[in-house]
């Protein structure tokens, strides 16, 4: 951020201070509320309600972390953004059923989460958009839903707990937790919209002085692109990889071919969205003449080419074999957002984010995507049967659920770990196409 790239990137930190407030009346408000955090946290401590208390220490931390760096105690987050993000926690320390729906809590983790974002943005090398820290906020709260009902299913699986497995049936559980997933998906869109609508009305004139970044800690990062392409990683030759996606594009066309003989919907309808984002990187390439590495090319048609086998015959037959096609597609969508992430971080100064960082971004992208994947299943699931049809996408019980999610993050790992060395010469060559259509000044 240098010359005229530091008064616009100012300017969007000027956005995100408006979140944080230096009165009196604020900073007694809000040192009020820790205090009563303190409270709770005692209680939940001594009732042996420990993941509770540990939730409380890191709202009092995020809440009470700009006076400590600041070494300003009047220093706060505006108050009523610290009551958005307690009021789950008195509610359930208070009155365990004091809320209809999960809607608060959800409510308090898009508000905590935008809170963390900023001062991540503020405090660290890391630079954030104030539009940015709002879709972090929604993918955060998704991610979030479903990390904590994996987690639930995973202690009471290995350690006979009932966080989430008690004496209903299977299917009423899974139930249970889409309608939650729901509910943090509205929650997350709708929080992001109003935090939106907060940063673009709410007028502040801060006078809150931030300590200076380091500029240069970017540079190593962002100014060479790495040399291995992702087609090195399959040891293949880059037309044998163009056959091999090749002769799996036959294939999905013979299997719609048969689908359509044997009037199986759920088979045509993925073997025809299969072939659809097969030509997905022909497409880019002829529209936005950005080539694709083979390899990815081949990483994604081998991913839908296998999902629409298992539809037709291998999900049924084949144990592990839904397994490996979630994590395959996770792998995908883990890839497709690293690129996207990473190109919009080497093409604009306004967004800087460390490779430790983007790795967990992806990971938090890969589990709201598979919280939304869950809730397609589950609401095409529920249609299906209302009218009498074979269901499209289909779900099995809460097991089935969160191994998928399970899955799902296995392969977010291997694509978020394998990414620096292989997808960003894809990333650095869609930065150049953002600087051709909106050219601007980067002083990266």
């Amino acid at each position: 951020m240098f010359n005229d790239a530091t008064g616009h990137y100012m300017e969007q930190i000027d956005r995100l201070t408006k979140l944080l407030r230096d009165t009196s009346l604020n900073a007694l408000i809000g040192w009020s509320m820790v205090f009563v955090l303190l409270l709770l946290g005692f209680v939940n401590l001594m009732d042996g309600r420990f993941t509770w208390f540990i939730l409380i220490i890191l709202v009092i931390c995020i809440i009470t972390t700009p006076a400590v760096i600041l070494r300003n105690v009047s220093v706060m987050p505006s108050w009523y953004f610290i009551v958005i993000a307690i009021m789950p926690i008195l509610g359930n320390t208070t009155a365990y059923h004091l809320f209809l729906t999960s809607i608060p809590v959800y409510f308090a983790v898009a508000t905590i989460a935008l809170l963390l974002a900023a001062e991540i943005s503020w405090f660290t090398s890391v630079r954030m958009h104030y539009k940015f820290a709002i879709l972090l906020v929604v993918i955060t709260t998704l991610a979030m839903s479903g990390l904590w009902h994996l987690l639930q299913w995973t202690l009471d699986t290995n350690f006979g707990t009932t966080f989430l497995l008690d004496d209903r049936s299977y299917e009423a559980i899974n139930a249970a937790v889409m309608y939650k997933f729901i509910y943090a998906t509205i929650t997350g869109i709708a929080a992001g919209m109003l935090f939106g609508l907060y940063f673009r009305k709410v007028r502040h004139d801060s006078n809150i002085e931030f300590p200076p970044g380091n500029p240069m800690v970017t540079s190593g990062y962002t100014a060479s692109r790495p040399p291995a392409p992702i087609r090195r990683l399959l040891g293949l030759s880059g037309k044998k990889q163009e056959l091999a996606t090749r002769i799996m594009q036959a294939g999905l066309f013979i299997l719609l071919l048969v689908a359509i003989f044997l009037r199986d919907i759920p088979t045509t309808v993925n073997a025809i969205a299969g072939l659809i984002i097969t030509f997905v990187p022909a497409f880019i390439k002829n529209k936005y003449n950005i080539a694709i590495d083979p390899g990815l090319a081949l990483w994604i048609t081998l991913a839908v080419f296998l999902d629409a086998l298992g539809t037709f015959a291998f999900y049924d037959n084949i144990a592990r074999w839904d397994n490996i096609t979630h994590a395959l597609s996770a792998s995908v969508v883990a890839a497709a957002g690293y690129v996207l992430i990473r190109a919009i971080d080497i093409y604009t100064d306004e967004i800087y984010i460390p490779p430790k960082v983007l790795f967990l971004f992806i990971l938090l992208f890969v589990l709201a995507t598979g919280v939304v994947w869950e809730i397609l299943e589950f609401l095409t699931d529920e249609l299906t049967a209302a009218f009498g049809y074979k269901a499209v996408l289909a779900q099995h019980g809460i097991n089935d659920t969160m191994v998928d999610l399970l899955f799902n993050l296995l392969g977010a790992i291997i694509a978020a770990t394998w990414g620096t060395v292989y997808l960003s010469d894809i990333s650095y060559r869609l930065a150049d196409k953002f600087e051709e259509m909106y050219p601007k000044k980067n002083t990266k």
